[in-house]
């Protein structure tokens, strides 16, 4: 995975020259076909971005929250800083997330979005 745009690095971790460390939790790249998600355990859902129908997203508190409706499934991501997130969904932009735990937070560059929640619900069950 690439670096696009100052979200991520190849490698995930944020080192881009040397310049930047941490955690990062979205990659982006123009005309991503999917989208992937890896929750807490490791697994991953492979979305492809052409079965979204709408997304959802909303502040509060300190909280943000993109709610994206799939045909088949809700994908809900919460956590900080994900109202940049949100333009590149619109954009069918974003190649990858995964959360981590909260106490990572202050490992994540500040101008980043932090993901502390995933949940993917199927709608047939």
């Amino acid at each position: 995975m690439r670096k696009l745009n100052s979200l991520t690095s190849a490698d995930g971790t944020g080192e881009e020259s040397g310049k930047r460390s941490g955690v990062i939790c979205a990659s982006v790249r123009e005309g991503a076909p999917t989208l992937i998600i890896e929750d807490a355990s490791g697994r991953r859902w492979i979305m492809p971005w052409v079965h979204l129908l709408h997304a959802v997203y909303e502040s509060e508190r300190g909280l943000d929250r993109i709610e994206l409706s799939y045909a088949s499934h809700t994908v809900t991501l919460e956590g900080v800083r994900l109202g940049g997130l949100v333009e590149r969904i619109a954009k069918f932009g974003v190649e990858w997330v995964r959360r981590y735990d909260k106490r990572y937070l202050l490992s994540c560059p500040k101008d980043m979005p932090f993901i502390e929640r995933i949940e993917v619900a199927d709608k047939n069950e």
